[in-house]
């Protein structure tokens, strides 16, 4: 699999690019296809310069792709996502151009600190630790491949209001260190960005990433910058709390429903339905709450618990209500309530339901 995203990297080119923001030759260089072999020499120590390759005034164009090969795991109470991807930095350098290489390339030694490279920072990264050893691949154009494969913790706040029906854009950036947008811009490289077919992530459906590169202003600081933006869209899978969550609670709110149909002359059992119907409520909601999230807002998990609440407990006062009208040989006023409240109790399971998740 590592081999296969490898050879992705080095064959990645660009498409889709907008008219007038980048010199034609430039991105037909960085189009190319990079096929590394092996026996090509690499640029001499003497050609390699800490100073950036374009001319003061004209931006330098970087190329940038990840590639999601896993997405372990997304925390709903911490706000992060866990995710192994390929990170591909391309641009060009013509002081390391070399005929001799033709259409092959040479895989080199990084020459950290000894040669300009992009300087890009994530945004809310969390933590970030590093599989294999960077491969650093120039061409005989002097496109040079930049590419590492990282496990990353980063993370974007969500809106959980919809819970367990929510959908989010996941959004990952990439921003220059120092350089504003005068001295190096982004280009998304859109046949490298994507994801493996295959995640580990469970209860989420993650669809087709969207690479945009732009500029904009950043906080605090003057001037503007470029901007490498991921999004990631993501769609939690509701049908496992559908049965695990709705269908119990459900089958609790109507065995709740039962004290409507049980004599007014058995008080006791209506009684003992209604409260054994409570406290099972009250035991599931305990144990089930620990596979919620744990925020400040009510979702609509919690506003369809509470409104199933609500519904139980009015079994329970109906059950109260009959004992003591039944104590006041008024069988005939209990009798009415009963044939309301089988009407009106369903009429209020259904409302529950519209109320938190279709309001």
């Amino acid at each position: 699999m590592a081999s296969c995203c490898l050879y992705v990297a080095l064959a990645v080119g660009l498409a889709g690019l907008p008219s007038g923001l980048w010199a034609q030759d430039i991105v037909s260089d960085l189009e190319r296809f990079t096929t590394p072999r092996s026996g090509i020499a690499c640029p001499s120590p003497d050609q390699y310069s800490p100073i950036r390759p374009d001319p003061p005034g004209t931006a330098t164009t970087v190329g940038i792709g990840i590639f999601l090969n896993d997405i372990s795991n997304l925390n709903d109470l911490n706000q992060t996502l866990d995710a192994d991807v390929w990170v591909v930095v391309r641009w060009r350098d013509t002081r390391l151009a070399d005929a001799t290489r033709g259409d092959s390339a040479a895989e080199c030694p990084p020459p950290e600190g000894g040669l300009w490279m992009p300087s890009i920072e994530p945004e809310n990264l969390r933590s970030r630790q590093q599989f294999y050893q960077p491969r650093f691949v120039v061409d005989g154009r002097g496109v040079v491949t930049y590419a590492r494969r990282l496990l990353v913790t980063v993370s974007y706040p969500l809106d959980l209001h919809d819970f367990p029906f929510d959908r989010h854009r996941w959004k990952f950036t990439l921003w220059p260190v120092f350089s504003r947008s005068d001295e190096m811009v982004f280009h998304a490289l859109e046949r490298f960005n994507g994801k493996n077919d295959r995640l580990s992530i469970q209860g989420w459906h993650v669809g087709v990433p969207e690479p945009k590169a732009s500029v904009s202003a950043r906080v605090a600081r003057p001037g503007q910058f470029a901007r490498f933006d991921l999004v990631i869209p993501l769609e939690r899978e509701s049908s496992y709390y559908a049965w695990k969550l709705g269908m119990p609670l459900t089958l609790i709110v109507l065995m709740a429903y039962g004290v409507y149909f049980i004599p007014v002359t058995n008080v006791r059992s209506q009684l003992a339905l209604s409260t054994t119907s409570m406290l099972t409520f009250i035991a599931y909601m305990i144990a089930f709450n620990a596979g919620l999230p744990k925020i400040s807002y009510l979702t609509r998990a919690d506003l369809f618990f509470g409104g199933s609440a609500i519904l139980v407990f009015l079994g329970l006062v109906k059950s109260i209500v009959t004992i003591h009208i039944a104590s006041e040989d008024k069988a005939g006023t209990v009798e009415r309530l009963d044939r309301l409240g089988k009407w009106l109790y369903p009429s209020g399971m259904v409302l529950n339901v519209i109320y938190a998740f279709f309001l």
